[in-house]
């Protein structure tokens, strides 16, 4: 009984952490999306409440749509590209050759370069008449004239996306590596005794095998492809024209340019709740992959 109090005492601080961290945070930002809370009420205090006003609002305005659409291709383009060139480069480095480690490494790159200089140097590749990549192309004559990559409406969300899914390779390779090395070798090395090619063991072997680390990694590049916020914000801020706005770029203009403090809250929980129905349906494919 004296040692069960005891583990208690010791859990405490993280039991205080999560409240001040994350639960206070929570229902502080939701009864903001339920006031009208500008730059001189928030300073005051005394926001009024308007209920469901601010979500209303939000909704109809035309920019929720865009910020929809941004926020399907964002996530759709990152994830599929993310996962599949993490899931051969991870099968390419599950054998052995030389500098093998070596270039493992240079895989991890995105890793360590912190995301504001990673915004900073790709938004100079992609500048444009001055763009390391428009030169490029100019130079060997493949375009004519610069191609508008961050400034062009129709083109710059593309732009973000690829951008972020460079910097989500890491993630998905490590993942995957690590979930191939929990597979036996003796499973790959019986098939290739009974006569299976490569692309049986991967497709009834290796892929089955990893299907729980498969739906994480999905689940998990999914939250964090949803909230990223610092790339974009470098890149574009969200512009040409709200062109390149996400839930979180979205959030942060209403809030610390527009003092819509509000509006901005209710954008969050919007966010919060499309990103907890998205992974409750992976969740339920993953389950019903299972049974």
């Amino acid at each position: 009984m004296k040692n069960s109090k005891v583990g208690y005492i010791f859990l405490l601080p993280v039991v205080i952490s999560c409240l001040f961290v994350l639960i206070y945070p929570l229902i502080y930002n939701l009864n903001l999306s339920f006031r009208n809370v500008n730059f001189t009420t928030f300073i005051r205090g005394g926001a009024p409440w308007v209920g469901l006003n601010n979500y209303l609002k939000i909704i109809r305005d035309a920019l929720f749509a865009k910020v929809l659409l941004n926020t399907l291709i964002f996530w759709l383009g990152s994830i599929s590209f993310q996962f599949l060139i993490g899931l051969a480069l991870a099968l390419l480095f599950y054998n052995k050759f030389p500098l093998n480690l070596l270039y493992r490494s240079l895989v991890l790159l995105p890793w360590f370069v912190p995301l504001t200089v990673s915004g900073a140097i790709f938004k100079w590749f992609f500048a444009g008449e001055t763009g390391f990549i428009n030169s490029f192309l100019i130079g060997l004559r493949y375009i004519r004239k610069p191609i508008p990559w961050l400034t062009d409406p129709k083109i710059a969300i593309y732009t973000v996306t690829l951008v972020n899914i460079w910097l989500g390779i890491p993630f998905n390779f490590i993942m995957i590596f690590t979930g191939l090395q929990a597979i036996p070798t003796e499973l790959f090395e019986s098939a290739k005794v009974d006569g299976a090619r490569d692309f049986q063991i991967l497709r009834y072997i290796t892929l089955p095998l990893l299907k729980p680390t498969i739906m994480l990694t999905l689940v998990l590049g999914s939250i964090f492809t949803i909230k990223v916020f610092d790339i974009v914000w470098v890149l574009t801020a969200g512009g040409p024209g709200g062109a390149t706005h996400l839930f979180t770029t979205l959030a942060y203009h209403l809030a610390f340019q527009r003092f819509r403090f509000g509006e901005s809250s209710a954008v969050v929980v919007i966010m919060m709740v499309i990103l907890f129905l998205l992974v409750m349906l992976l969740q339920r494919i993953r389950r019903g992959g299972e049974a």
